[in-house]
């Protein structure tokens, strides 16, 4: 899972969100199952999601879209954003993720890694998307110390560099999504692994951001289970305020944008993490902190019967589930006319 910012300006060129924070969905969507005018419907409508981390599109680090917009990846994509968009599923992003081990001794491992971002750069700007989602989950070992491997830290630097570069060459006007709040990993609190596991991917973060995104924003994890995610807010933006300051970016540009998981306890297992009355008091108060967007985790299939991540029934509850989104989604909207 990662991090993402969006961010507009007022005439004094401070940060405008808007005044209701829109809701994105991470999992769920099988982008190449699902692209049809039911799904959108189920998903925009029924559900009440607007927008995607869209997943088996540019998989993980390795995967190449290509250039080609006449190619079946390119078009497939358009036509899902055009699809739906028409159900008000309008802000998707190409999710990215660490599922393969990178070689950081391979010079053109990295340059094909810096070309598989641009592509997808292009292919998210062709088809209409906001942006890309960069999952950080430390996978593989990606981000550990290695000391077999000389210069780790500035390898991982100058990637991070050259990826934001890329991005920005290819769609300057991209959203920025990075996840988790890697940059809390520290010990203490956590633990030598945890720390260990994340101890270069703020080095990571400290050159993709050099490229100074349009829009960029913090995707918190950590709010998942929280009864008080606005103070998990509060607590993440001190923890990276240092950090944005000394790279050369405004914090208030940067918010935080509150993960919550309601449901599913395991791919096979769908049922509730917490009650309808949780789920709404812990939705109604991430939509409190000035950020454009809250997101759910679907956990796989959590929100669809039979879905592609899992088969079988969703919670008995699920019915409350969706008129608590609907719920908080209208309160927001009818609050910010009065």
């Amino acid at each position: 899972m990662g991090l993402f910012l969006i961010l507009f300006t007022d005439a004094f060129g401070s940060p405008n969100f808007g005044a209701c924070p829109k809701v994105l969905m991470f999992d769920g969507l099988e982008i190449h199952k699902q692209n049809n005018e039911a799904m959108a419907q189920y998903w925009g409508q029924r559900i009440g999601i607007d927008g995607f981390f869209a997943n088996n599109v540019m998989s993980d680090w390795d995967t190449s879209v290509g250039h080609d917009e006449n190619s079946a990846v390119y078009q497939d994509l358009k036509q899902f954003q055009q699809l739906y968009s028409r159900y008000g599923v309008t802000d998707n992003f190409i999710k990215v993720a660490l599922y393969t081990v990178h070689d950081w001794r391979d010079p053109a491992a990295q340059s094909r890694v810096v070309e598989n971002f641009r592509q997808a750069a292009h292919l998210a700007r062709y088809a209409g998307l906001k942006g890309l989602a960069l999952d950080l989950e430390a996978y593989k070992s990606t981000w550990n110390e290695d000391n077999a491997i000389p210069g780790k830290a500035e390898r991982v630097y100058l990637l991070g560099r050259r990826i934001g570069g890329a991005i920005l060459s290819e769609f300057p006007d991209a959203t920025i999504i990075v996840l988790p709040e890697i940059l809390e990993y520290t010990c203490p609190p956590f633990n030598e692994k945890v720390c260990q596991a994340y101890a270069l991917s703020s080095r990571f973060w400290d050159g993709l951001i050099q490229a100074h995104f349009k829009q960029l924003m913090i995707a918190s994890e950590h709010s998942y289970n929280s009864s008080r995610p606005d103070q998990i807010a509060d607590y993440l933006a001190k923890i990276y305020r240092e950090n944005l300051t000394a790279n050369g970016i405004d914090p208030e540009s940067a918010p935080i944008a509150l993960g919550i998981w309601p449901l599913g306890k395991n791919y096979r297992d769908k049922s509730a993490r917490s009650t309808p009355s949780q789920f709404e008091e812990r939705l109604r108060l991430a939509f409190q902190v000035k950020s454009p967007y809250v997101w759910i985790y679907g956990h796989g299939s959590a929100w669809e019967k039979d879905g592609p991540y899992g088969k079988g029934d969703v919670d008995p509850h699920f019915e409350e589930y969706v008129q608590v989104l609907h719920r908080v989604k209208e309160t927001c909207a009818d609050s910010a006319k009065n």
